[in-house]
């Protein structure tokens, strides 16, 4: 895979992105992106990092300014942690950069890497990018999905489970 068709992660944590599904089913699954900025008295850029983040998992889709409920996002709602880590989990396998990461880890060993190994990878794949913060976004996303985990104590990041 070229680092060209790898993409960058929104550097915006989950629960962000729970509560915009939350805000869009209260208001019937569809809803102008500048008024629920100036409704939460959220930047609109900071925003449309919870909309890119909800889109790359398949949660929404954003058409023309507006945020609309998909029907996996529906479906996520409706389901309960589990489920959703489930749901999660598969989403990002499909995401180019958990996908490089899996089957980096896959390689390995004993399917971990260090953090500095990690960051030169990210370095690499997204040079435009600052690695710190993909890494820790990579790294809290794929917690909570169970994909991947991090210990910092030994320096270690690894797949959770197959």
């Amino acid at each position: 895979m070229s680092p060209a068709s790898i993409y960058p992660l929104p550097d915006i944590g989950l629960t962000m992105v729970f509560g915009l599904l939350e805000l869009l089913e209260d208001r019937g699954g569809r809803e102008d992106g500048y008024k629920i900025a100036r409704d939460l008295n959220f930047k609109f850029g900071d925003l449309l990092k919870v909309m890119k983040a909800a889109e790359i998992l398949g949660l929404v889709s954003t058409p023309a300014g507006d945020v609309v409920l998909e029907p996996l996002g529906k479906q996520f709602l409706a389901a309960d942690v589990n489920e959703r880590k489930l749901m999660l989990r598969e989403q990002l396998k499909k995401h180019s950069l958990f996908s490089y990461f899996i089957r980096l880890l896959h390689g390995q060993e004993d399917k971990s890497l260090t953090k500095e190994v990690a960051l030169e990878h990210l370095a690499m794949l997204l040079p435009s990018e600052k690695p710190e913060r993909q890494f820790i976004t990579m790294v809290n996303w794929g917690r909570y999905a169970e994909l991947f985990g991090y210990n910092k104590d030994e320096d270690r990041f690894y797949l959770d489970h197959e």
